[in-house]
């Protein structure tokens, strides 16, 4: 049995340890603190804990300025920090306040009103704004702050509010199932290449996902379990099919 290390219990507890040096050092220069400061201390105790960002195969140069929303994920729901500390927020968290806010819309009004107010809101949305807001809701399920349903509701709702962005919301979609394919055989709830393929094919439903040719490959899937999940490689061998690595100009998701 595949097994590996999904301990959000002690994520979470990491990333309270970043708040707190967050919160020190926006102390001690009075508020003198900039975006790319939070990034360095993040990835710096990311590095001394050995835990990788939240991420699909690829090592995009911002990776850890978009695993940011994992600390404001955390900061805000788990720890109640947006009320004692909103100036910070602002200032780091610029960004992230406005992704939450286009869910909240998405998800409350009708698809042509939540458009042009998520237009206001973020201008022209480009294929890495959608892919954070993306993000957002995907790292609330995976800490326990929001439900699967809620994932699955804004894909469908930006997939219908922003049809020119269908690629992009489908190169997440697939992200997302090869996340939580991956974070199954972890836990050892998915133990050989039936059941593998019977989530992948539930997920791909829920979500809306009809093209069977979009769902991740194996190659993508065992990238993430070794890579997030600290699967062993060995022990993945009855469970994914050895599979090429995706070619070159072709993208297996986008994390």
């Amino acid at each position: 049995m595949a097994r590996g290390r999904v301990d959000v219990k002690r994520r979470i507890n990491v990333l309270m340890d970043v708040w707190n040096k967050v919160i020190e050092m926006w102390e001690e220069t009075g508020g003198v603190l900039s975006r790319g400061d939070v990034v360095k201390i993040l990835k710096d105790v990311y590095e001394k804990e050995s835990i990788k960002p939240l991420k699909g195969a690829s090592n995009p140069s911002d990776l850890y300025d978009k695993e940011l929303i994992s600390l404001y994920v955390v900061g805000k729901h788990g720890m109640g920090l947006e009320e004692q500390y909103p100036e910070l927020f602002d200032r780091i968290f610029g960004d992230e306040v406005k992704f939450e806010s286009t869910i909240d819309i998405a998800l409350r009004e009708p698809i042509d009103r939540a458009a042009e107010k998520i237009k206001t809101i973020l201008g022209d949305l480009s294929d890495n704004t959608l892919a954070r807001i993306l993000r957002l809701k995907m790292t609330e399920v995976f800490f326990g702050f929001s439900g699967n349903e809620s994932f699955v509701n804004i894909v469908k709702v930006l997939s219908k509010a922003f049809p020119t962005k269908t690629r992009t919301v489908e190169n997440y979609t697939r992200f997302y199932i090869a996340f939580k394919v991956a974070e199954a055989i972890a836990k050892g709830k998915v133990r050989d290449k039936i059941s593998k393929e019977a989530l992948k094919h539930a997920l791909a439903l829920e979500i809306g996902l009809s093209d069977k040719r979009k769902l991740p490959d194996d190659s993508y899937i065992s990238r993430i379990a070794v890579e997030v999940f600290n699967v062993p490689q060995r022990s993945l061998m009855g469970i994914l099919s050895a599979t090429r690595r995706p070619k070159p100009g072709v993208k297996s998701g986008s994390s």
